[in-house]
């Protein structure tokens, strides 16, 4: 984690990434179709792609970590259990 530990934590900061996203997904949007046609039915596909590629993007860093430390702890695990004693 980078930055203050006393500010990493804070709600403010949450709220600050939650904006600046949302402010990404709104203009991704309309860089996809290049209008403002966000109600019509092509403004509503640009903002679902855009939501969706957001949202496997954040699935992804949050899932990240748990998978390093599950593989890390397997391979312990397996080494241990195949090392003769």
């Amino acid at each position: 984690m980078r930055g203050d530990a006393q500010y990493a934590g804070h709600p403010g900061v949450g709220a600050a990434y939650g904006a600046g996203t949302a402010l990404i997904v709104d203009e991704f949007a309309l860089l996809l179709d290049l209008k403002d046609v966000y109600w019509a039915k092509q403004g509503r596909i640009s903002v679902d792609i855009s939501l969706g590629i957001i949202s496997i993007l954040g699935l992804y860093l949050t899932a990240a970590p748990f998978w390093r430390e599950l593989t890390k702890v397997t391979r312990q695990h397996a080494l241990e259990r195949h090392t003769p004693a």
